[in-house]
């Protein structure tokens, strides 16, 4: 299964070059919330109450595509509440990941994909 995100806004802080996270969240953020994150819609609301992800899972961003190495318990409820999730990019899962996060395989010497407002999310479930 396949659902597909449409992103609608960049905050000003949401995307560092010394940092390989991104948090996305959906139109409902807070003001302060938008400023430092990746603001996502859904291409069909009803349908992304089916959500799932899991492990191995992957995402695709910029046309890239990036293999879920590990997803947090919360990712799931977050996303389907609203829309939010912290994506890492890295080429190793910390001993203490956090709850919230998919952590995406990605190595240290390639750069992050680029987010651009119009640009598409994919989230794909084998």
């Amino acid at each position: 299964m396949k659902w597909t995100t449409t992103i609608t806004g960049i905050g000003s802080e949401a995307i560092s070059e010394k940092d390989d996270l991104v948090i996305l969240f959906g139109e409902q953020a807070t003001d302060e919330i938008k400023e430092v994150a990746v603001i996502h819609r859904f291409d069909d609301q009803h349908v992304s109450q089916n959500f799932t992800f899991k492990n191995e899972d992957i995402v695709i961003i910029d046309g890239r595509v990036f293999s879920a190495l590990y997803v947090g318990a919360m990712v799931v409820s977050n996303i389907k509440a609203i829309a939010h999730a912290v994506l890492v990019f890295t080429d190793k899962i910390p001993k203490h990941p956090m709850q919230n996060t998919i952590y995406l395989d990605k190595p240290v010497s390639e750069p992050m994909p680029k987010f651009d407002i119009g640009s598409e999310i994919v989230f794909e479930h084998k």
